[in-house]
């Protein structure tokens, strides 16, 4: 409660103090920046270098190879997009899908600012079915909360709300080709992008964000494929069962046979 009433107060003197003001700090190395509004990310204000999940992305990081191929779903403005592309180089890709406008401009602005040629940008949703869905706006902490799904946005929610087009995971294989590495980040449509996705990958590591009303579905759909499972958000803790995950978690999901290593 008292965090929540302090971020509330550092945010309303935020927007009165800098309004809709876009600003830019150092990010991953010093030679890229990362440009967003400062109201929306308040978690950057106090910070020199921004870090963002910095122990996510150290664990992460070893995972991810030269040459890869990379999908990034649920971009927000490109904090993990950014450190993909630096990690799979130039003979590798990434593919950052964003159904939010806003933070796509963003997305799409740090991307070309940064000149990052291997990094492709794209203004989609990834989902179940193909079509077009409603994708309600949070417009309190950067589009980071913002869903397909009205209930998860709460009541960051004030009316903003969009038609975006909606694509399977097996539109975007047929496409671009297996992905070594695909992380998913979409605030309670996690279980609709794994429904999307039919294609057999042997060799595919999925790091996804869950909740309560969703780790279990994403489980089990991991589970049949004799995938494991391993709770990152502190310690590397090996999951065996749904109940084990909280109600928050950071999850990775590694195929069979795949070497287990983290950094």
């Amino acid at each position: 409660m008292i965090k929540t009433f302090l971020h509330n107060i550092i945010l309303k003197l935020t927007k009165i103090f800098y309004g809709s003001r876009i600003v830019s700090k150092p990010y991953i190395n010093d030679n890229t920046r990362l440009f967003y509004e400062i109201s929306q990310h308040l978690n950057f204000l106090f910070q020199g270098k921004i870090k963002y999940e910095n122990n996510l992305q150290q664990k992460i990081k070893g995972f991810i190879n030269r040459g890869d191929v990379v999908f990034d779903i649920g971009g927000n403005i490109g904090q993990y997009a950014l450190m993909f592309s630096e990690l799979v180089g130039n003979k590798g890709k990434v593919f950052s899908f964003e159904p939010d406008y806003k933070n796509f401009s963003f997305l799409q602005f740090n991307t070309n600012i940064n000149k990052k040629k291997n990094l492709f940008c794209l203004n989609n949703g990834i989902g179940a079915e193909e079509g077009i869905l409603e994708f309600y706006r949070d417009s309190e902490t950067g589009g980071r909360m913002g869903s397909f799904k009205r209930e998860f946005v709460k009541k960051r929610y004030k009316g903003f709300k969009e038609q975006v087009e909606i694509i399977k995971c097996d539109s975007l294989i047929n496409k671009y080709g297996i992905p070594n590495f695909v992380k998913i980040d979409v605030e309670g449509f996690e279980y609709e992008v794994l429904k999307g996705l039919k294609s057999v990958l042997k060799e595919t590591i999925f790091f996804i964000e869950v909740r309560e009303e969703t780790k279990e579905k994403v489980f089990q759909y991991f589970k049949h494929k004799n995938y494991t499972c391993y709770w990152i958000d502190f310690e590397n803790k090996l999951i065996k069962k749904n109940q084990e995950i909280p109600g928050f978690a950071n999850l990775i999901f590694f195929p069979p046979n795949k070497t287990i290593e983290f950094n």
